[in-house]
């Protein structure tokens, strides 16, 4: 009987969790929580001054992107104005807003101009976007995080 007794007290002290250093349940629980989290989404887009915060994910997006493509669509029409821009046609502009809410431009697609004409639109588009007003970074889980968009820009100078 006493053997009994000490296997199933032995089996008993062996699998007890409070034997489990508590570094090692942190680390476990955390592992756990974080395949849980859908990394593709956020809980609130970067947002500037003139966008609500209490609307709903799909709305903050549309702020965000409208007052992107106003700033975008000002800086080509002041190349036109100045430099007679002749581009015509849609192209899109990849962007990354990073946790601090710095924008920068990734690449611009789909640009028919010159070259020359393509690295002075990313540079006008990249101190426009600068000049914008106040920006909060995108929020997953109370966190700043660095968000990437692409935004489709049509633009008809004739």
């Amino acid at each position: 009987m006493r053997k009994v007794f000490y296997i199933g007290f032995i089996c008993l002290f062996y699998n007890c969790a409070w034997l489990t250093p508590k570094e090692e349940l942190k680390a476990q629980y955390v592992a756990d929580q974080l395949k849980e989290i859908d990394w593709q989404s956020v809980d609130l887009y970067p947002l500037f001054e003139s966008c609500e915060e209490t609307l709903s994910k799909s709305l903050q997006k549309e702020c965000f992107e409208a007052v992107i493509k106003e700033q975008i669509v000002r800086v080509i029409q002041q190349m036109y104005d100045q430099d007679s821009l002749s581009f015509s046609g849609t192209f899109s502009i990849d962007f990354k807003v990073n946790a601090t809410a710095d924008i920068h431009i990734q690449k611009i697609e789909g640009f028919k101009g010159s070259i020359n004409e393509q690295k002075s639109l990313e540079k006008r588009v990249q101190k426009g976007i600068a000049s914008l007003p106040f920006l909060s970074p995108a929020v997953k889980q109370g966190i700043p995080v660095a968000t990437r968009f692409q935004i489709p820009i049509e633009i008809h100078l004739d």
